[in-house]
């Protein structure tokens, strides 16, 4: 299926990280196989609407603009699923003095919505917005583990050798029954998959029987 020039334009969104917070022309035609006529033109669109922001001072380089800030602030303020799970949470975390994290699973990566912390309670490779990957962690397996048969398949193939790299899974029927076994227990506790000494209890949560379930984690 096509992209259409909206989504083309977007793909500029995708170069971003936090490793990566500032882009140029150079690396726009390189990474997304533009012109350099393409790319500016891409640029002026997305600077008009304060998707980005030209950085002054500099040859040409930008970052993310105000607009995405305003759109998390409402997104994190008005999403439902999140303002339904906050006061579940925070009981959570005032009765077991652990964080919690509600994360949902995209094509390639987790991200948490929402999190609430213990006191001072640090998260360190943790919190909203923050992308990690679906081959470690507890988050992303609870939730794999409650897809379909497809789906479920789909990700071994995409992730094989990073989970046989982590000792999750050599094969995909060791993938398979791995997932089979977690949803039958109802949950998954990680051990330092993603930080040492740091521990993640997911369980899936439904909020519609046609979608894909979300992680609610104590860390």
């Amino acid at each position: 299926m096509a992209i259409s020039s909206f989504g083309k334009i977007l793909t500029v969104l995708d170069l971003f990280s936090v490793s990566r917070p500032i882009i140029n022309v150079d690396i726009i035609c390189d990474e997304l196989g533009l012109s350099k006529p393409t790319a500016y033109r891409y640029l002026k669109e997305l600077v008009s609407t304060d998707i980005l922001k030209r950085i002054s001072g500099t040859s040409g380089d930008y970052t993310l603009g105000s607009k995405i800030a305003v759109l998390d602030y409402i997104s994190h303020s008005t999403d439902p699923l999140v303002q339904i799970s906050i006061p579940f949470m925070r009981d959570i975390v005032d009765r077991t003095e652990l964080c919690c994290l509600l994360t949902y699973l995209n094509h390639d990566y987790c991200i948490d919505l929402h999190h609430e912390t213990f006191k001072e309670a640090e998260l360190i490779s943790y919190g909203r917005g923050c992308p990690r990957p679906v081959y470690v962690g507890a988050s992303p397996k609870i939730v794999i583990a409650h897809l379909s048969k497809q789906h479920i398949q789909a990700y071994y193939h995409q992730f094989t050798q990073e989970l046989a790299q982590v000792g999750f899974a050599h094969s995909l029927d060791e993938f398979m029954q791995q997932m089979r076994k977690i949803k039958k227990q109802g949950f998954y506790l990680s051990q330092g998959e993603i930080d040492p000494m740091v521990c993640g209890l997911s369980v899936p949560i439904r909020f519609s029987t046609k979608e894909a379930p979300i992680a609610l984690t104590l860390v």
